[in-house]
């Protein structure tokens, strides 16, 4: 037995919290045994849920990583949630595929490219390089441009100091996501394919220097503290300092300005049961967009119950049925340094199916119609799988109306991928919670038909 690190991952942003533990003696995988250069990041993310192994009970840390593989990876590592609608972005990214929400929302928020041919090619192994890119944008490290200064860091015969990537392997070896088992010989091979070991390794070590990074610029500056409403009045409030997180009582108000892109986080808790509004929505004359997510956090840090906010224009609105607990308002903008409001408050404007709570039972083999009116954002379903099935859960019209399946905590998923609407998907036993969102504008009725079979 050996004193090692533990990682506790929060589902919004990169908030992770290290204690010191102990790893059992017996090794979590056989291919990864006790003393193996990549076993402590492997099984500190397999215990926080960003890494999976395989239904066969290995982990296989030499086999390659693919493009969407890496992406997806570092959105679970991050708590990030790809946005439903974000779809049909490169001509080789497979519609409804477990990976295309993952690979066309990372490009619309620039952590990823595509190639001059209009394509992503997400099947192809990730690089080095490529996946260094990859940390530093989705964890949202700062990457600056470099001189000569980088010679001394980036020592490497087969690396030019002029070559794209250069930087981002400078930012790496500064900010110590490198080195790792096994780099730290004269060369780099920065063509290399990624092996899953080694984005293990280097996500574990990203995660933490962000961590530690927070944890300087927290202790460096003071942080505001935000005015917010009591339970009879509502008062507005806002910051202007650099602070990303508040801790506000229910309901709110608030004002404030991103940082760069980075996410704003509102942390609050519920007492009853309660239908919900939240509206946030960017200043008049800003540019852009934002998006707006809501999670039930777990004690564990975990989050299997979370809201993903309708976006109109600049405004992006959510109307859930909550229970009591401990909830966390995740905002993010598509332009830097934007301004923006936030009002949250309880609303009587419910139709009976907003949420986890009102999930309404949809039975196998028998279509239901439902009608999303204006006003109403999602429709709330549920199922239980009593033992593993292929099957598949139909939308239409799947162009005009979102789907998103939600496997709660007594579901055991393996690998990268998760159930999807409108694919065959080998359902695991457990409890699965479905929503069924608008396209159109808020004021429209859209009319769809699912069913599970």
């Amino acid at each position: 037995m050996r004193p090692s690190l533990q990682l506790s991952l929060l589902a919004t942003g990169t908030l992770l919290a290290f204690s010191s533990s102990i790893f059992a003696a017996e090794a979590i995988f056989p291919d990864v045994p006790v003393g193996h250069r990549f076993e402590e990041p492997i099984n500190v993310l397999v215990n926080a849920g960003v890494l999976t192994g395989n239904p066969d009970g290995y982990f296989y840390p030499d086999r390659q990583v693919n493009r969407a593989e890496m992406l997806k990876m570092l959105y679970k590592a991050t708590g990030r949630l790809p946005d439903v609608n974000s779809r049909a972005c490169f001509k080789d990214v497979e519609r409804y595929s477990w990976y295309e929400t993952y690979v066309c929302d990372g490009a619309a928020q620039r952590f990823v490219d595509g190639y001059s041919d209009g394509t992503f090619r997400p099947a192809n192994p990730v690089n080095r390089v490529e996946a260094l890119k990859m940390i530093t944008q989705v964890i949202g490290i700062p990457v600056e441009n470099i001189g000569e200064e980088a010679r001394q860091v980036v020592n490497f015969v087969d690396v030019s100091v002029s070559a794209w990537y250069t930087k981002y392997l400078y930012a790496a070896y500064v900010k110590g996501i490198l080195p790792i088992a096994g780099q730290n010989a004269s060369r780099f091979y920065p063509d290399w394919p990624l092996l899953r070991g080694e984005a293990a390794a280097m996500i574990f070590n990203a995660l933490n220097a962000d961590l530690i990074e927070r944890r300087q610029e927290s202790s460096a500056s003071s942080v505001s503290a935000i005015r917010s409403s009591s339970a009879t009045s509502t008062q507005s409030s806002s910051s202007s300092s650099d602070a990303s997180s508040y801790d506000v009582p229910f309901p709110f108000e608030s004002a404030g300005k991103f940082s760069q892109r980075k996410s704003v986080t509102y942390r609050f808790t519920l007492d009853h049961t309660a239908v919900v509004s939240t509206v946030a929505k960017l200043q008049s004359g800003q540019p852009g967009s934002l998006t707006c997510r809501l999670y039930l956090m777990a004690e564990s840090g975990f989050s299997y119950e979370y809201f993903m906010g309708f976006q109109e224009g600049s405004t992006c609105t959510l109307k859930t049925a909550l229970k009591p607990g401990s909830y966390q308002l995740q905002l993010q903008p598509t332009i830097a340094d934007t301004t923006f409001n936030v009002k949250s408050v309880t609303t009587t404007t419910g139709d009976g199916s907003d949420g986890f709570a009102e999930a309404q039972t949809l039975p196998f083999n028998l279509a239901r119609t439902g009608t999303l009116a204006p006003g109403d954002y999602k429709d709330w379903y549920k199922f239980v799988v009593p033992a593993a099935k292929s099957m598949q859960i139909s939308v239409s019209d799947s162009t005009q109306i979102t789907c998103l399946v939600y496997p709660m905590e007594d579901v055991d998923l393996f690998g990268f991928s998760g159930p999807a609407c409108n694919q065959h998907f080998e359902y695991q036993p457990g409890t699965y919670i479905i929503a069924v969102g608008r396209m159109f504008p808020s004021d429209a009725r859209q009319t769809y038909t699912i069913l599970a079979q």
